[in-house]
């Protein structure tokens, strides 16, 4: 009889919810690839349909609160995590970046405007301020904003009680056992898991696609599976090496190889008409902020509603990992680096990306909103071709190419830190190697299985799908947070 024995310092449950949720999803999805999508794509239609303003007051919300939180004085507590090390401001917001942006800024960056643009709101005509401006606001501040939530619940929980557990269960029970706590343990897992299928399904047709045009190679599933070997070796590499010589230090090369491909683009292209067109639509985000969170429309109920179900689903993941990296630093640093330089950041893709998409479709080099309509091109190979039209096109492509691989594994040697420190029973417990690499392999052969299959569809709309629990559960981290503040305020005093 075989005696498997376990560490210890591992949590089981959050090891047999794990590998129960995979088990469970692949044999949902390959038996019938197209249709559990579309049987997903139904429950979630009705979930924007009928939750659409609960979304909408719910991340606008959020963004208050915190911003609340970072003014009061829970906001001048410095986190102080043991065995935890310390960051440089400029390592600490490439890896925040990084996790929470992945190779998918890449492919909206340029892509998004073309939906608003195509399919204007009843009743106006065509505008590209509407396309450029909801792009701006779909990835600025209340997204990063659910982003952080966790984080933020996180932390206090930590400051309070060093050995607490890195999952739902560990902020909101005193007792860790018992159906209430798998229940959370399920939700925490499995939103990290499909977020990482996600992430696959956006980046790799991306990735895939670019190295296929920079070699002028066919797209096949040899190339697919070559591009995946090549990544799973990257991402096993950095988390063997950890946070500080592995995840840290890809971090770091993606940052500033993202600033000198956007950098080199706008000197090299119409630098004017992309700081001018960027410029305009930040303006009106910000001064159009409170009807574009809260006033329903055409875009909120197709885009908005998908964006914050998209970071609430995703937030677990990149709220747990932000908290291994911001040893020493402020509530209120955490909450300002993260909506600040995250949507920095993400206006700087934005403004470039889609400013230079849009500046060759009017100045006639290509019409992507034609290709758009027409589909004579993948919505990926439309953002490679795009990146191609540039002056010195093979340079930006390599340099593309480059960005939108290492996004991918950033986003992956993350999720992977992260689920091998939520398997331990206590935070400062620090996963095995052994371990960040098993998960490192599991989350990116399972979900590159589906997506080979054509199962890809579905990993999006089961994400979104949880986020209606998890909305739940975070209006009680939000009850944690002030729970704890207040105890550490009266610890204090």
């Amino acid at each position: 009889m075989i005696n498997i024995k376990l560490n210890p310092l591992w949590s089981k449950t959050v090891l047999i919810i794990t590998f129960g949720f995979l088990l469970l999803l692949s044999l949902y999805v390959l038996t019938d690839p197209v249709g559990s999508s579309e049987k997903l794509l139904s429950i979630y239609t009705f979930i924007s349909v009928n939750f659409e303003l609960f979304y909408l007051y719910f991340g606008f919300s959020v963004l208050v609160i915190l911003i609340y939180i970072a003014f009061s004085s829970t906001g001048s507590k410095k986190i102080l995590l043991k065995g935890k090390k310390n960051y440089s401001y400029f390592s600490w917001c490439a890896m925040l970046f990084a996790t929470g942006m992945g190779a998918a800024l890449l492919y909206w960056s340029t892509y998004e405007w073309l939906v608003y643009y195509t399919n204007p709101l009843t009743g106006q005509a065509k505008s590209l301020l509407n396309a450029r401006s909801y792009p701006m606001f779909h990835w600025m501040f209340t997204g990063w904003s659910l982003y952080i939530l966790p984080t933020v619940a996180f932390v206090l929980s930590l400051m309070r009680n060093s050995n607490t557990p890195l999952t739902f269960s560990g902020i909101l029970l005193k007792k860790q056992s018992g159906p209430l706590r798998v229940i959370l343990d399920i939700f925490f897992i499995s939103a990290i898991l499909t977020g990482a299928g996600v992430g696959l399904a956006l980046s790799f047709p991306l990735m895939s696609a670019s190295i296929s045009k920079l070699f002028n190679l066919n797209q096949s599933l040899f190339l697919d599976f070559i591009m995946l070997m090549l990544c799973m070796l990257i991402v096993c590499i950095s988390v063997y090496k950890g946070l500080q010589k592995g995840i840290k230090r890809l971090s770091n090369l993606n940052i500033v190889l993202v600033i000198i491909f956007l950098l080199l683009i706008l000197i090299t292209g119409p630098t004017k008409y992309i700081i001018l067109n960027t410029i305009e639509p930040v303006y009106y985000v910000i001064k159009n902020y409170l009807s574009l969170s809260l006033v329903k429309s055409e875009y909120s109920l197709d885009w908005t509603v998908f964006y914050w179900a998209w970071y609430i689903a995703l937030a677990p993941a990149v709220g747990a990992f932000i908290v291994n990296i911001s040893n020493n630093k402020t509530v209120r640093e955490l909450i300002f680096g993260a909506l600040i330089i995250g949507s920095l950041g993400c206006i700087f893709h934005i403004g470039v990306l889609s400013n230079i998409s849009i500046y060759f479709y009017e100045t006639n080099i290509l019409d992507a909103p034609k290709i758009y309509e027409d589909q004579s091109l993948t919505s990926h190979a439309l953002v490679v071709e795009t990146i191609s039209m540039l002056n010195f096109g093979t340079l930006f492509l390599i340099l593309f190419s480059m960005i939108a691989i290492i996004f991918l594994c950033t986003t992956y040697d993350s999720i992977s830190y992260i689920l091998a420190t939520a398997s331990m029973k206590n935070f400062k417990d620090k996963p095995s190697r052994g371990l960040r690499v098993f998960f490192a392999m599991i989350i990116m052969i399972q979900p590159a299985l589906i997506m080979f299959l054509g199962g890809k569809d579905s990993f999006m709309w089961l994400l979104v799908i949880i986020s209606v629990p998890l909305m739940i559960i975070y209006i009680f981290l939000i009850f944690s947070i002030f729970i704890n503040a207040n105890k550490l305020k009266k610890s204090s005093s």
